[in-house]
């Protein structure tokens, strides 16, 4: 309908309309249409807050499909596995057992149990704090695309992974001490310097991938441990259960990519996709028809196995966030003294030509008084006076 015909019938419903307290139209874009129309009933407030929910959701919601928040697995979950690998290890009377027995929990056994449940839940939706490219850092990128100038997470962007840039200074400041004529120490300088023009983004993916250079080491001891327990739990599932095959076919798409990752190359974003559902702990449900002691036996021999690769993946990140903490204090500092020169050098900018002005009066001043020549006079105008240039009468006169 028109605009017209949309009003008179707004007039004919507000008419009609006796028992409520206010009826009007409401013009609003929605996810649906663009600029629609609304009777409302509601009074003003509570419509605005109500539309200011719906679109910071809507917000919120972009770019979330199925299995965004579960590591990409889709369907029914494990759901003794998926609670479990969050699932703290002392009992109800706050006692542990380690290996040097049984004993009362300390503060650090709940530091470390938080860390751990970050690194789960980051890897099951792709961003992590500490990590400072990931799923939320996407959606701030969207949101200051239109701007004028850059914001922090723009900013983010161009610097890429600080300690794949601090670890690749240092291999070229080596390289370069030590022969700077081979071609081949060229060759590889002229990459790092191509690296630094176009960085990696520091993501879940790049930090256990073994794709960051500054980590590599870590992430390696990583797709190591992940390699031996995904082993493990699939010969558990097989064993107990051989007809779940998509529980079986997501560990064993783990188990290759940690064996790739360990021994051959380094993982792309698809073979960290293929690692994910490990280190989040989230597997499809079983099919079997197994007892519930059976059940809930093997549910907590798989947990124990993925809270391993999950305790690995802990290592890994927080080494990577102690790395990049470095860094960015390194960069800080630089930049805070790039800071105090360009106002040391803007403060004697201004501070010059008064400084000369009052040089030029104080030696100006002196040579009244004591009848010699100006300094203030160019050695153009002296020279001018002797006939030459200011070399020539020096010859003159020598010769």
């Amino acid at each position: 309908m028109g605009a017209s015909e949309i009003e008179d019938a707004t007039a004919v419903i507000r008419e009609a309309v006796r028992t409520r307290p206010c009826v009007y139209t409401d013009r609003r874009r929605t996810a649906d249409r663009e600029g629609g129309r609304e009777v409302l009933d509601r009074r003003t407030y509570y419509a605005t807050r109500g539309h200011t929910n719906e679109w910071v959701r809507g917000r919120l919601g972009e770019g979330l499909t199925a299995g965004s928040h579960t590591a990409g697995v889709t369907g029914p979950l494990w759901s003794d596995v998926v609670r479990g690998t969050t699932r703290h290890k002392w009992d109800k009377r706050q006692r542990i057992k380690d290996q040097h027995g049984e004993r009362e929990i300390e503060f650090a056994d709940v530091d470390d149990h938080n860390v751990v449940t970050k690194t789960v839940m980051g890897a099951r939706v792709r961003q992590q704090a500490g990590v400072p490219h990931g799923a939320h850092h996407e959606r701030i990128m969207r949101g200051e695309a239109g701007r004028e100038t850059p914001g922090a997470a723009t900013r983010s962007e161009l610097r890429g992974c600080l300690v794949c840039k601090a670890a690749r200074d240092a291999a070229r400041r080596a390289a370069l001490k030590r022969d700077p004529l081979c071609p081949i120490v060229r060759k590889a300088a002229q990459q790092w310097t191509e690296e630094d023009e176009n960085p990696p983004r520091a993501t879940m993916a790049h930090l256990l991938s073994g794709a960051c250079l500054g980590n590599r080491e870590q992430a390696r001891w990583f797709l190591r441990v992940a390699r031996a327990q995904t082993g493990t739990a699939i010969s558990k599932v097989a064993q107990a259960a051989p007809d779940s095959k998509d529980t079986l076919k997501t560990l064993r798409i783990a188990h290759v990519a940690a064996l790739k990752g360990s021994r051959y190359r380094v993982l792309d974003e698809d073979g960290y996709d293929a690692l994910a559902p490990a280190v989040g702990g989230v597997l499809p449900a079983l099919v079997d028809d197994l007892s519930e002691k059976s059940r809930r036996d093997l549910g907590a021999g798989v947990t124990r196995n993925l809270q391993v690769v999950a305790e690995a993946a802990t290592g890994a990140v927080q080494r990577w966030i102690q790395l990049n903490d470095e860094a960015t204090a390194r960069i800080m500092k630089r930049e805070e003294h790039i800071e105090w020169l360009r106002k040391l050098f803007a403060g004697w900018k201004e501070a010059r030509p008064a400084l000369r002005e009052s040089r030029r009066r104080r030696d100006n001043g002196g040579n009244v008084q004591t009848g010699q020549q100006p300094v203030g006079r160019t050695r153009a105008a002296t020279a001018a006076q002797t006939g030459g240039s200011g070399d020539s009468g020096h010859r003159a006169r020598s010769g």
